[in-house]
């Protein structure tokens, strides 16, 4: 027996997570073929495999593969956690159009590492390498991450300014990192949302703009994680809450197209009100919802469609939306991509797009579509409010 022996198909696996760990934006599938000497069908066999598996991902049909969040989970004490989280990272909007560089980090031991990251487009810019690892109390995300650990290296003075903040910055000459935690339970670091930039670029105000994005960010992604809160390290803002403006078209428009969590409320035949909270997605004109089998909602609203639904977040800035309009159950041939492809949507939109291939979600027996035409909608910032 040959001990020494090596497979080929697997080292060649390992080059193209190699070469797509050292591309910040990930590689298209030519891209690959021209730093490989692999036939056209040996890269799609294992790219394939790899995807399936979720080593790698490729997040539009025709676009660029990167790793994948499967990679991550790999490391001791990890779970199917890190593939939600790395998935809403790319999924979210804002974190897509902030004009830095943007990370996602995770502590393993003394050091973070790098799961995943979006790259600024900007000439001058800060990159950070997928699967890169850095000493934890040398940055912005270490400190963060350090901050939860009930001992450390780094100062006390420098731990109770971070937990104070929720907040940790590093700068030097050349570089400035920003990073705030997600916290999956709303108190516990369990990852840290990065920015960095160019120090030449960086005043104040850009600290707090930035600051303040990446608190709501860090806040989104700790509720799909299911945080019911956000208070990391049990803090709470000391800053006063704005007072009650409201959402204009633009900024309603906005916050319904992010994953929260709605209510609907509908009258029972006897009058009392009945709410029930559900998953929607909007498409900037109608929300579409989809009842399960048996819900007692989808016939309350049959004998009486008058409807109102709120959306809102736990946390400040505190925005909500009030929806009021009629509801119409919809033929599967009436919605967009069927039934079936309105209850992936929705898996993906609030449990990350590996949700959308599960079983359960591809089922539609006994479901039913509706969707909900608003006659009026409101929103609201702030603290209070009024829904008139």
């Amino acid at each position: 027996m040959n001990y020494s022996q090596q497979v080929p198909a697997v080292e060649r696996a390992i080059l193209l997570l190699e070469l797509l760990a050292a591309a910040s934006d990930g590689l298209m599938a030519g891209e690959l073929a021209q730093q490989t000497t692999l036939s056209r069908s040996t890269l799609f066999a294992l790219l394939n495999t790899l995807k399936a598996r979720r080593y790698v991902e490729q997040p539009d049909e025709h676009g660029p593969y990167r790793l994948g969040p499967a990679l991550f989970a790999l490391l001791p004490g990890r779970s199917r956690r890190i593939e939600r989280l790395v998935e809403a990272f790319h999924a979210d909007e804002d974190i897509a159009a902030l004009p830095e560089t943007a990370a996602l980090a995770l502590l393993e031991g003394t050091n973070v590492i790098i799961v995943a990251q979006r790259e600024s487009r900007q000439a001058v810019r800060v990159v950070y390498q997928t699967g890169e690892r850095r000493a934890a109390a040398t940055t912005a995300a270490g400190l963060i991450l350090l901050a939860g650990q009930p001992d450390t290296a780094v100062t006390a003075v420098v731990l109770r300014q971070v937990r104070q903040d929720g907040l940790a910055r590093i700068q030097n000459d050349d570089l400035v990192e920003v990073a705030a935690p997600i916290c999956a339970d709303g108190v516990q670091p369990v990852a840290a949302l990065l920015v960095g930039l160019p120090a030449y670029r960086c005043a104040d105000a850009t600290v707090i703009t930035l600051g303040k994005t990446l608190h709501q960010a860090a806040a989104r992604l700790s509720y799909r994680l299911g945080a019911p809160v956000y208070q990391p390290f049990g803090w709470t803002s000391g800053d006063p809450l704005e007072p009650t403006t409201p959402l204009d078209d633009r900024e309603i428009d906005h916050f319904l197209r992010q994953p929260w969590g709605a209510r609907l409320a509908c009258l029972r035949p006897d009058g009392v009100p009945h709410v029930v909270p559900l998953w929607y997605e909007w498409d900037g004109r109608c929300l579409w919802l989809a009842a399960s089998p048996g819900a007692y909602w989808q016939e309350y609203v049959r004998a009486n469609n008058h409807v109102s639904l709120t959306v809102d977040e736990p946390w400040p800035p505190l925005r909500r939306a009030l929806l009021v309009g009629h509801v119409q159950p919809l033929a599967d041939t009436a919605v967009p991509g069927g039934l079936g492809g309105l209850r992936q949507r929705l898996a993906g939109r609030y449990l990350g797009q590996s949700a959308s291939g599960r079983a359960e979600f591809q089922d539609t027996a006994g479901w039913q579509a509706f969707r909900l035409t608003p006659e009026k909608i409101k929103g609201y910032r702030g603290l209070g409010g009024s829904g008139r």
